[in-house]
């Protein structure tokens, strides 16, 4: 993904300027980009300071932790993507036949309007309330609302 804001901001600084960042893992979409990136901004003569992470980047103890948190950032991304997807699959089989959670009879999302607030709705909406306030009447979103509304069901 371009970011061209961020590609404009790498190319200002100069000898003896100094970088200042919030967090280490912003600075690319992975460890390996991250580092090369840091060290491009280095090798023109630039300081680079985290505002968050308390090291420096002069010191081969602070190039070392710095290498080591956005590896560990890259790592923690790739585990959450992981139990996503295996959640989903895991979603999917139960769905296909499988056994679902006590109380459940399909997976993803509840439905926030049951059968008894959407006839309540549709009463209020012909009444002549409006859809807005038929909505914060029944504490659901105005959104919710004409989504219900819309389905013939």
């Amino acid at each position: 993904m371009p970011r061209p804001a961020w590609e404009a901001l790498l190319e200002r600084p100069k000898a003896g300027d100094t970088l200042k960042f919030w967090k280490s893992d912003r600075w690319g979409r992975s460890a390996g980009h991250v580092l090369t990136t840091v060290n491009e901004v280095r090798d023109q003569g630039s300081t680079v300071v985290s505002l968050t992470e308390n090291f420096d980047l002069g010191t081969k103890e602070g190039r070392f932790m710095f290498a080591v948190l956005p590896a560990a950032a890259e790592y923690e991304l790739e585990l959450r993507a992981e139990r996503q997807a295996e959640g989903i699959a895991a979603a999917k089989r139960r769905e296909a036949g499988g056994t679902m959670l006590p109380g459940k009879k399909k997976a993803g999302r509840p439905r926030v309007i049951g059968p008894a607030e959407l006839a309540a709705l549709r009463h209020l909406v012909n009444d002549g309330v409006s859809v807005t306030e038929a909505a914060r009447t029944l504490k659901i979103s105005r959104s919710t609302a004409y989504a219900a509304l819309a389905n013939p069901v």
